[in-house]
This record gives structure tokens, sequence and C-alpha cells, in this order.
């Protein structure tokens, strides 16, 4: 009795470890050179059904919204506002969540050709319309002016 019991519990946890590294939610990171010493970033989100995430200026609904900040870095000066656009979404349509997934971009400029690198925090919640999923934080870093570099891509869960 005590081997099947035993057998069950470790079934279940592996079942919570393996549904972990599923997160409905991943992410692609890449700078692309608009002009000298300017860079659009792209965070592009995919999301699988039947989940969605929401815009950063969400009002309402069961989750929380999604939240970029940028690390603090004396060689980047950001320009204008952080923009989104839901893969599903029209031209000037406004869309409570995002369940296909979103790209966000930043305009930044460097004051130096030095090489830089720019750390990305994203806080954000993926929901189903009867639960969401517990909120998870990302931290990546993505290189910006390195030789060879400019554009690469990174792709993470």
């Amino acid at each position: 009795m005590k081997s099947i019991t035993l057998f069950v519990l470790f079934t279940c946890l592996a079942g919570f470890a393996v549904a972990q590294n599923s997160y409905p939610v991943s992410w692609e990171f890449r700078s692309e050179q608009t002009a000298p010493l300017t860079y659009r970033i792209i965070l592009q989100a995919t999301v699988k059904a039947p989940y969605h995430i929401y815009p950063r200026q969400a009002s309402g609904g069961m989750g929380l919204p999604t939240e970029i900040t940028f690390g603090e870095n004396d060689n980047v000066a950001f320009v204008d506002e952080i923009q989104e656009k839901g893969m599903e979404q029209k031209d000037g349509e406004t869309l409570a969540y995002y369940a296909k997934g979103a790209t966000f971009t930043q305009t930044i400029t460097l004051k130096s050709e030095k090489p830089t690198s720019v750390s990305i925090t994203i806080k954000y919640m993926a929901c189903t319309k009867q639960m969401c999923l517990p909120p998870a934080e990302k931290q990546y870093t993505l290189a910006i002016n390195h030789k060879g570099e400019a554009g690469a891509a990174e792709k993470l869960p």
C-alpha cells in the first residue's frame, strides 16, 4: 500500500513539473537598426489557445496587464512610449486581450557606439475565459550593437 501511495505522489509531482515548463506564452526578442545609433527593440509574444494575455493599459478582466520595464543604462535613451499591437488586431481597433499574441516595440537611441545590452523585465498573466495561471515574470538581456549580432533574435519560453 505504501508503494502505491508513493507511486501516485511521484506521478502527480512529475505532472506538476511538466506543466510548469509548458507555460502557454513564449517570447521572441530582436533589435533592428533604423538609423545610425537608433534601434527598434521588438518583443513578440505568442500565446497558445485557449489562453490570452492582457494589454499594458488593460482595465478590468481577471488577469493583470502586461508590464514591460527596461533596466537603467547610461548609453540608452528611450524614444516615445512602448507601442503594442495584437496579432489579431486591425488598425485603430482596441482589444480587451490578445488571444494569438502581441508585438511590443520600443525605439531607443544610443549615446555612443560602444557595445550595449538592454535588460528587459516582463510581467504578465495568461488566462482563459474561466481562470488565470499564476503571474509570470521573465528577465532577459538583449545585445543591441555588438559586432555581428545586431538584429539577432532570441527566443525564450
